[in-house]
């Protein structure tokens, strides 16, 4: 079948679909629409283990006294090593990966369902952008596609970010978490170690894990042993912890 033009509507479709930046975004519309056609089929769930509440992320809290922690965080981080040559750095991209992540809704929203709808969005974006602005500006060559395709996906994840604001405010109902609350729970720490002057745990919640900042008076404890939180220092906004069985391997 041809086209006004003599072009084949499969060759027409081609050189629509697959060129300059637009071709990018087509190959990502497609993986996601045959993972969401599979997923509907029933033949097999592509949730990539990743359920919106269960998310295992971060976002550096420190909880205060009367704060919601799961509204209000202290985004300061140790990002540094300290005199005993804790070298916190891994620690600081955890962080700085799960603030982001929680940014554009991820920490919530299922895999799936955000990038259902950040590849409508880069695919659309790519497509009107190039055939009625980039075309006459840009030539389809390597370097200027990955310019424009770098472009077209942060516009994207900016109005997925909006598009599933109201998801992601469902998903999850308000968990109130205050600092002299936590005392007495059970945290798995995260750092390397934890001794008197540096340390991390991950507190769970119902929502996403809260980060805390832990401290012990005893021998260095290794990354992955549960610990109990024993008091709060209001005036460092640590938790002062102990052991309660081996790490977790």
């Amino acid at each position: 079948m041809l086209l006004s033009d003599g072009v084949s509507w499969s060759q027409s479709l081609v050189e629509h679909l697959f060129v300059g930046p637009v071709w990018p975004a087509s190959i990502l519309a497609a993986i996601v629409l045959s993972l969401v056609i599979i997923s509907l089929l029933g033949v097999f769930s592509f949730d990539f283990g990743i359920d919106g509440p269960d998310l295992d992320v971060d976002t550096g809290l420190d909880v205060d006294p009367g704060v919601d922690a799961g509204v209000d965080a202290d985004a300061g981080l140790d990002t540094g090593a300290d005199a005993d040559g804790h070298h916190a750095g891994a620690d600081a991209m955890g962080g700085f990966a799960a603030a982001t992540m929680k940014a554009v809704h991820l920490d919530r929203v299922p895999l799936m369902v955000w990038l259902t709808v950040f590849s409508l969005f880069f695919w659309v974006l790519s497509y009107v952008l190039w055939f009625e602005f980039d075309v006459r500006r840009y030539p389809a060559t390597f370097l200027a596609s990955l310019m424009l395709t770098v472009r077209n996906g942060v516009i994207a994840v900016v109005l997925t970010r909006f598009m599933t604001t109201p998801l992601h405010r469902l998903l999850v109902p308000p968990t109130h978490y205050h600092a002299h609350s936590l005392v007495g729970g059970i945290a798995i720490v995260e750092t390397s170690s934890v001794d008197d002057t540096f340390g991390r745990a991950r507190y769970a919640t119902n929502a996403a894990p809260l980060l805390i900042d832990i401290r012990t008076t005893g021998q260095p404890i290794p990354k992955g042993t549960p610990v109990r939180l024993l008091r709060y220092d209001a005036d460092r906004k640590v938790y002062h912890v102990e052991a309660t069985e081996p790490a977790v391997v």
